[in-house]
Formats: C-alpha cells, structure tokens, sequence
C-alpha cells in the first residue's frame, strides 16, 4: 500500500469516527437534558416545591455543557485532522497525531484507528510525505 492511500484511508476512518461521535454526544445531549428537566419538573409538581423543578432545570444545563465541552475535545480535532489529511496540509501529520491520542482509549473503533495513526505519522514515510505535503497541497475546491 501506498503513504497516499494510507493517508486517505485514515482521513476517511477519522472522519467516519468524528461523524459517529458527534452524533453519539448529540444524543447524550438532548437524552440527558431531556431526563433532568422531566425529573424535576416531576419532582417539583410531587412535593409543591418550584426549588426542585430548577435543580433539575440546571442540572439538565449541567449535563450539557460537560457533555458539549467533552464532545467538543474528541471530535473538534478529529474533524480538523481529518480534512486536513484530505488536502494533503503540511501541519496535517500534527493534527492527525493529536486526534490518533485522542481517540486511542475509545474501544475498538478509536484504538484501531489511534493505533493505526500512531504509526503511519511516526513512520519514515509519513514523515517524509508531510515534509513534502507542501508542494503536494490539494487545491480548495
């Protein structure tokens, strides 16, 4: 196999799992809000007491910020790396080792791919096809 055809395989698997876990944070999100603010609005008309409706109200804001921030740390530089390996960009290999520690710990399909990107950017033919990306650079369309 080719340095390229390694480079578009891995572009398109990070693609594929910044895709699968935005979606899957996404629907943390509006499954967790969702629960919060029923169980204390359900809390809050049981017991009379408003206090308990707006626990649950900001613990739903809690959830989604923590939520939103730590979808925003595992798919933000799995995207960026991702079309940046498409278009072939000299700080792509930076990019690209960042994500692949990212989503290494993520069983199966993210260790497969961390592992993976870990030694295609670690190995002399990566190095060598990112030091030459700029003159290689794929053209915005």
């Amino acid at each position: 196999m080719t340095v390229v055809e390694h480079n578009k395989i891995l572009a398109i698997g990070f693609a594929v799992f910044a895709t699968i876990f935005g979606f899957t944070f996404l629907l943390l999100l509006v499954v967790s809000l969702g629960v919060f603010v029923a169980l204390g609005i359900t809390l809050g008309n049981e017991t009379g007491n408003t206090q308990e409706a707006g626990i649950g109200i900001i613990g739903g804001i809690v959830t989604v910020i923590f939520y939103g921030f730590l979808g925003a740390v595992f798919v933000i530089p799995t995207a960026l790396a991702s079309r940046k390996m498409l278009k072939r960009r000299r700080n792509a290999r930076i990019w690209g080792i960042i994500a692949a520690i990212l989503v290494a710990p993520i069983m199966p399909l993210g260790t497969m791919f961390g592992i993976y990107g870990l030694w295609f950017f670690f190995s002399t033919e990566g190095r060598r096809f990112y030091l030459s990306a700029q003159s290689q650079a794929v053209p915005n369309l």
